[in-house]
């Protein structure tokens, strides 16, 4: 059996090995019809099953990309269980899964469909109460999961021995001082700003950031190390945003959160850190709003974690990881605005720009 049998690069994954997913997972269901995902980066479908207890609707997720290693991706539908168990957070219920197979590509699960609308490219159809409704459960969501630590180590969550737990490889080494981490993370970020960004392939201008690589580097250089002691790590997922949930547009409810193949140990601060950057929109709320929204998604978490605070030491760690947050937005540019205009792409720049100027010295606008 080996990892990846197929190539990573082969996304068409037949209707016939989708029928063969399925039979390895659940032998007595039998897929009536199959409707393939445009979205993501690895293989996803939705099915129309018959089972021994009647008709269901449910997903088949491969990972067929080169972009999560499978010892990671494993994890996501361990996650799935963990969190379902032990949690209110909601997440999907897993029939089942295989973390390798000969002929399919793997690892690959089998989970529930959940009802919700994907908001990602449309959050401001939501109503202002039901996008309070939406960073209110963030904030209970993230609580919980923050509850579930502490963990042993600072690095990448996956799979090693069929058990999940923080990675200690070569290629996922773990780290004990989550500065450290951060700091080398983002040296390498910074990098690939020179080149492009995340997606070189996609970028109009591969040097459109280049010139802030040197300012922002000195910077993260004193003020990472400099900063207070992080608290024990947590799982972090640090991809929730609007694409990673499904939710009520009439209520806001947030009715699955996805997207939980690619997690980290680290400290709580950074996800929250994290989450605020996506959920909140400075640029497009005013400032008032913006603080409103804040407080709803903080004062949430604070209700799920008794000796939790946002102190002095925690606020200042969390201004130097939105900064981190901001210079990832910044990578990712060409994959997020793909498909926008020239105009707009640049509107997106000069906010990157507007921002590290407020907060680090030697860099213009």
């Amino acid at each position: 059996m080996t990892d990846d049998p197929v190539s990573p690069a082969d996304r068409a994954v037949s209707d016939e090995a989708v029928r063969g997913m399925v039979a390895a997972v659940e032998p007595d269901w039998t897929v009536e019809s199959i409707e393939r995902s445009p979205y993501g980066t690895d293989f996803v479908a939705t099915l129309d099953v018959r089972t021994p207890d009647g008709q269901r609707t449910v997903v088949l997720k491969a990972t067929t990309a080169d972009l999560v290693d499978p010892p990671i991706a494993r994890a996501e539908p361990r996650l799935f269980e963990l969190v379902g168990r032990e949690t209110s957070i909601p997440v999907p219920e897993v029939f089942g899964y295989r973390d390798a197979h000969e002929e399919y590509p793997a690892p690959f699960s089998l989970v529930e469909h959940v009802d919700g609308v994907n908001l990602e490219d449309d959050p401001e159809s939501l109503s202002p109460t039901a996008r309070e409704r939406v960073v209110r459960d963030a904030g209970r969501n993230l609580a919980e999961l923050h509850e579930l630590g502490p963990l042993p180590a600072v690095g990448s969550v996956g799979v090693a021995d069929g058990e999940l737990t923080v990675l200690d490889t070569d290629d996922h080494p773990r780290a004990e001082d989550f500065r450290e981490r951060l700091l080398e993370d983002y040296e390498g970020t910074l990098d690939r700003l020179t080149e492009g960004g995340y997606f070189p392939d996609l970028a109009d201008d591969p040097e459109r950031f280049a010139d802030l690589v040197p300012p922002v580097r000195e910077h993260l250089r004193e003020a990472i190390p400099a900063l207070p002691e992080p608290d024990p790590p947590t799982y972090n997922h640090w991809d929730y945003r609007y694409g990673n949930l499904l939710l009520d547009p009439e209520s806001g409810e947030t009715t699955a959160v996805l997207d939980w193949a690619n997690l980290s140990a680290a400290d709580p601060a950074y996800n929250l850190a994290k989450v605020e950057f996506h959920l909140l929109k400075p640029v497009r709320d005013d400032p008032e709003r913006t603080a409103e929204l804040r407080e709803t998604f903080r004062s949430a978490y604070t209700r799920g974690r008794e000796d939790w605070a946002f102190d002095e030491a925690t606020l200042e760690r969390m201004a130097t990881y939105r900064l981190t947050d901001r210079l990832d937005a910044m990578a990712c540019l060409p994959l997020w605005y793909e498909d926008a205009t020239p105009a707009q792409r640049d509107e997106r720049a000069a906010e990157h720009r507007a921002f590290l100027a407020e907060r680090v010295p030697g860099v213009d606008r």
